[in-house]
């Protein structure tokens, strides 16, 4: 009986060390609003894809592995998306920045997620760096989501 507890709290020690891993990938404690951060990743990403209902979870669309735009994403081997999130209910935001990386089966021809491209995602995340920047000195905006 003992053995058995013991056990199951190993295991959930580990679901909780495995299942709250977080990025490398994150810019931490940035100042400008939220508005301002939307236009600065969309900069870098081109039009999103998709974008969650709160506007803080951005897509971008397919591209090949130097952030050009796949005219037909259905017709390559491997494909890539950026995926930005502002993180945190108000100022100061953290910004996750991920790009994943996806490779079509050949049995099935669906692409299948073969997970985050380190190297890529640090080249995004360089980018982003570049412009939240060079918008922080020229920033006085009010926020207007969250004013207080």
């Amino acid at each position: 009986m003992l053995k058995n507890k013991i056990s199951s709290l190993f295991f959930c020690i580990y679901l909780v060390l495995t299942g709250c891993q977080s990025s490398d990938f994150v810019i931490s404690e940035t100042l400008l609003s939220a508005r301002e951060h939307r236009r600065i990743i969309l900069s870098v990403i081109g039009d999103a894809r998709l974008v969650s209902q709160n506007g803080r979870e951005m897509y971008s669309h397919y591209h090949d592995s130097k952030f050009k735009f796949l005219d037909d994403p259905t017709k390559v081997k491997t494909r890539y998306y950026s995926k930005v999130v502002i993180l945190g209910a108000r100022r100061p935001y953290d910004i996750s920045v991920e790009v994943r990386r996806e490779s079509k089966d050949p049995d099935s021809k669906q692409f299948i997620d073969q997970g985050l491209d380190e190297g890529l995602s640090r080249k995004r995340l360089d980018e982003l760096k570049v412009l939240l920047n060079q918008s922080r000195e020229s920033s006085q905006e009010f926020d207007v989501e969250n004013p207080f």
